[in-house]
């Protein structure tokens, strides 16, 4: 205990000892320097203490790195060298960083890597050779790092690898290889890497992965081959990856994907399928993936989607199919995703919504719908959301007709709800064209009212006659009668309405020989519309009770003058029986 004591304290007096931080540098704290004057030959000019543990190096001059650079430095940890253009590297150059954990070499320049440069370093975990112009290596480049847990060779010009390049690596945890030139990858690069949690192959140009290419990787959680020009993936590609929780592929050149691509990735919490010219999906894709939060797939050609190819996706939350040429929707495409806040269908082609799409999305708190070719909603289309926070409309051809009250009904109530930045305006019909469906007033919706006409479509010569005259009741005929006699009422059925152009008086729901579209009986314009054009089924039952009524007044008339007649000869022989007394 005695001898413990007494190596802390001489330990101490070594460490109260003025550290000797080189003119040419600054030692943020003790066995640590940054150097940035000089140049990358000089380096040994700089006389560095070789009992630094940190070393930070960075825009120097060009130079060539000489093998006693670094000689001494046998406790260096940590070594950053980087926006230093390296013209070449001498071998031997760090034989003396045995203890060398982190080596970093970024934006140096570097063309080619000695064969054994790296050799001495056994003890290294991080090695970045990043946004160098390396275009080859040597397979055995890294041969002896077999504590290796981190490399990065992104950013590089390398358009292949060795088979064997990574051979020795089996305690690496990540691998970049992202925004290099590769073409073709090995069919065993990776069959070492059993510890590799992430793989990063993003833009390269990648044609073509070789079947089993990921099959060892069973510990991998993100797996990014975006960007590349992947025109196809192999069946079961990723079965062996139960752990992946990260896949991107998006930005390539897929058409389509194989059936039952996803079936056992139930790990995976986010998957990237945008920007490929997918032309259809598989009825099955996924398998039961309960922890995925985020799918990507927007920026594809698809016109629609199987109905059930969601199922199974119950912890869903993000969902982007925006940017695309969907057309159409089955009714039950959302069927279970309850747990949905984020639905993304703008900037496609679809014309309706089915009425029980957003039906089990409780708990979506944000719908985007602008820049479709959306006419009309029905009047409850949102009602299933109570926690929807907004909805954007813009950008859509809506047509202001009776058939978008019901849904101009519930957007009065949550104006909130509805983005302003682009709100949703009127494109048809010409009156009411550029006027935002918020701005559409009680007015508006009267219009559509069996009892009064449209303001808008009333003529000046027009309105005074329906000022004064009174509009019939939904049971009365299609043409009123007079009021001063009953008219004799044809039986053939009214002749309806030119299609091509509404009357002044005639209400917009009621202008055209047939009913709009979607049109519900049960709302109050609905049967007034039938029943103006001819449609009404009750309308040989109409003209019998009228028939009836007019032969009861006749009957009643009838009657009464034969009652005034009696009364009148009674009266006059009265007057008789008087004049004689």
């Amino acid at each position: 205990m005695l001898r413990g004591a007494l190596l802390y304290a001489l330990l101490g007096l070594v460490r109260a000892q003025p550290f000797p931080c080189p003119a040419a540098c600054v030692c943020p704290f003790r066995d640590a320097a940054q150097c940035s004057r000089g140049s990358v030959a000089s380096i040994p000019a700089l006389h560095l203490p070789t009992n630094l543990t940190h070393l930070v190096l960075y825009r120097l001059s060009p130079g060539v790195l000489h093998s006693h650079s670094f000689r001494g430095m046998t406790v260096l940890q940590r070594m950053i060298l980087s926006d230093s253009p390296i013209a070449s590297i001498a071998p031997g150059t760090f034989d003396d960083l045995r203890k060398l954990k982190t080596l970093r070499l970024s934006r140096d320049g570097l063309t080619q890597l000695p064969r054994a440069l790296l050799d001495p370093l056994v003890l290294l975990e991080q090695l970045y050779l990043d946004l160098n112009q390396l275009q080859s290596l040597h397979q055995d480049a890294f041969g002896k790092l077999v504590n290796l847990r981190e490399l990065f060779l992104n950013n590089n010009r390398l358009t292949s690898l060795p088979e064997k390049l990574f051979a020795r690596l089996g305690n690496l945890r990540s691998l970049d290889l992202s925004r290099n030139g590769l073409t073709h990858l090995p069919a065993g690069l990776f069959g070492a890497l059993l510890q590799l949690e992430r793989l990063v192959l993003h833009s390269n140009q990648l044609l073509s992965l070789e079947a089993g290419q990921f099959q060892r990787l069973h510990l991998l959680r993100g797996l990014y081959l975006h960007g590349n020009r992947l025109g196809a993936v192999p069946p079961g590609a990723f079965h062996q990856l139960g752990s992946l929780r990260n896949l991107t592929l998006g930005r390539n050149q897929l058409e389509s994907l194989p059936a039952g691509l996803f079936l056992h990735t139930r790990s995976l919490t986010c998957l990237g399928l945008s920007d490929n010219p997918l032309q259809g999906l598989p009825d099955v894709l996924f398998g039961d993936v309960p922890d995925l939060q985020e799918l990507w797939l927007n920026g594809t050609q698809l016109r629609t989607l199987p109905a059930a190819v969601f199922r199974g996706l119950r912890g869903l939350q993000l969902l982007a199919l925006h940017a695309g040429r969907l057309a159409e929707l089955p009714a039950g495409l959302l069927r279970g995703l309850d747990r949905l806040r984020l639905l993304r269908l703008d900037h496609n082609q679809l014309r309706v919504l089915p009425r029980a799409l957003l039906l089990d999305l409780s708990s979506l708190e944000e719908l985007r719908l602008q820049h479709n070719q959306l006419r009309a909603l029905p009047g409850d289309a949102f009602r299933a959301l109570p926690r929807l926070q907004e909805v954007l409309l813009g950008h859509n051809p809506w047509h202001c007709d009776c058939d978008l009250w019901p849904f101009l009904a519930w957007l009065r109530q949550h104006p909130h709800l509805v983005g302003r930045t682009e709100p949703p305006r009127c494109q048809s019909p010409a009156l009411r064209a550029g006027l935002e469906l918020g701005a559409l007033s009680d007015l508006d919706a009267a219009s559509c009212s069996p009892d009064t006409p449209s303001p808008e479509t009333l003529t000046p010569s027009a309105a005074a006659p329906a000022t004064s005259a009174r509009t019939p009741a939904p049971t009365s005929a299609p043409t009123p009668a007079p009021t001063s006699a009953p008219t004799p009422v044809p039986t053939s059925a009214p002749t309806p309405a030119p299609t091509s152009a509404p009357s002044p008086s005639t209400p917009p729901a009621a202008a055209t020989s047939t009913p709009a579209p979607g049109l519900n009986p049960s709302e109050p314009w609905g049967w007034a519309q039938r029943v103006a054009t001819g449609e009404s089924q009750g309308q040989s039952l109409f003209f019998a009770l009228y028939f009836l009524l007019w032969v009861s007044q006749a009957l009643i008339t009838g009657i009464i003058v034969f009652a005034m007649v009696k009364v009148g000869c009674l009266f006059r022989k009265l007057l008789r029986e008087r004049a004689l007394i």
